[in-house]
């Protein structure tokens, strides 16, 4: 009968301690990363979760949802999204749209005051031109419907940007005729936003492309999809633009590689940092463009004399508050070169660092004041 007893009661303190082990174990954070295409690129998440979480597919379901929903309002591969209506809005006529919509336009035209409009959203017609973009190359007209096989009206699938752009290259540089009528529908100038009535205005024939900062308000978005579902310790990527929030499982910070125009594949990244809970955004000469007759042409294009931007600068990245800014100031610091761009980074007080082409054919590298104890990690 002793013996009974004691077994029971060791049993019992096994069941015990098996239950606690397992609650331990349940309740220690571990990696879960899941990835997906979205934006014609592919993104990526990474996040800290007990065993207990919610299950990966439930967690990306949201975050798909939320991606769509941006597709919905802000591509110009969609020939329906909102964006896309608003670009076949009458010219003067006020646009009623969604606070999102509203909101990225309004913080698009602060970088082109910033920069005395080398970043302009309303480069579209530009875009398209130089084959960058969904519309025809020689017409760049925001009506002009895509090939039913591309998805266009009519189709129930979206086109995929990158099939688009590699169908659509030009075979020849575009006429000064031709850059000069798109460049009459360029202005930042005559995109009038209203945040209060939640309104936005083409005062002339404008094309808005907001690729050079919905990749970063994706991110932003997944970001805080994430957070409403209680996971404040994540890394969230698109096309390589990176936000991060918190720590890894153990315990460490996120420590993000700056690629470098010389990395090879499977080589090793130029500079690595750790930027705390902010976001990085990288743009390069090499990322997108194609040639003619041996000269390169890559998808920055200068508002100002609507021809792809040719300078020393190879690749700039940028650390900012949110991924949508990072986006945007990359794409600005392309255009304006390394040169200016330091200057302006300087002025603002805007995390940079340039790498540009060397006299020897190598690569130099120049950081903004602000991004310099990011060099000391």
């Amino acid at each position: 009968m002793l013996l009974t007893r004691s077994y029971k009661r060791s049993l019992l303190l096994g069941i015990v301690l098996l239950i606690a082990a397992f609650y331990v174990m349940g309740t220690r954070p571990r990696l879960k990363h899941f990835q997906g295409h979205t934006m014609g690129t592919t993104y990526s998440v990474s996040y800290a979760a007990t065993l207990f979480s919610d299950p990966v597919k439930a967690v990306q379901a949201d975050v798909d949802r939320t991606l769509e929903a941006i597709n919905d309002k802000m591509s110009t591969y969609r020939p329906d999204s909102e964006l896309m209506q608003f670009n076949r809005a009458p010219v003067g006529k006020p646009f009623q749209a969604s606070d999102e919509l509203v909101d990225l336009v309004h913080r698009s035209l602060y970088f082109s005051r910033i920069s005395d409009g080398a970043y302009d959203v309303t480069v579209g017609p530009l875009v398209n031109l130089w084959g960058f973009g969904p519309s025809e190359k020689d017409s760049g007209q925001a009506d002009k419907k895509m090939p039913a096989d591309q998805g266009g009206a009519g189709q129930d699938e979206s086109v995929d940007p990158i099939l688009w752009m590699l169908a659509n290259y030009p075979t020849e540089v575009p006429s000064d005729e031709s850059i000069n009528a798109a460049l009459d529908r360029v202005g930042y100038q005559y995109l009038i936003v209203d945040t209060a009535r939640d309104t936005m205005t083409r005062e002339k024939d404008l094309f808005v492309d907001l690729s050079s900062i919905a990749k970063g308000y994706g991110v932003d978005r997944v970001g805080q999809t994430l957070k409403d579902r209680g996971i404040n310790n994540y890394m969230v990527e698109i096309g390589g633009e990176v936000l991060v929030s918190g720590r890894k499982p153990d315990g460490d910070a996120w420590r993000l590689g700056i690629r470098g125009p010389a990395m090879t594949a499977g080589g090793m990244p130029a500079l690595v940092v750790t930027i705390g809970d902010r976001a990085l955004a990288t743009s390069g000469d090499y990322l997108n463009f194609f040639e003619i007759d041996g000269q390169k042409f890559s998808h920055m294009i200068n508002p100002h004399t609507g021809r792809p931007e040719v300078s020393r600068l190879a690749e700039v990245a940028v650390i900012a508050d949110t991924a949508a800014d990072g986006d945007a100031l990359a794409t600005l610091f392309m255009v304006l070169g390394d040169k200016k761009g330091l200057e302006l980074a300087n002025r603002e007080g805007i995390a940079a660092y340039f790498t540009y082409h060397s006299e020897d054919g190598g690569f130099e590298s120049v950081s903004s004041e602000a991004f310099k104890p990011y060099l000391q990690d």
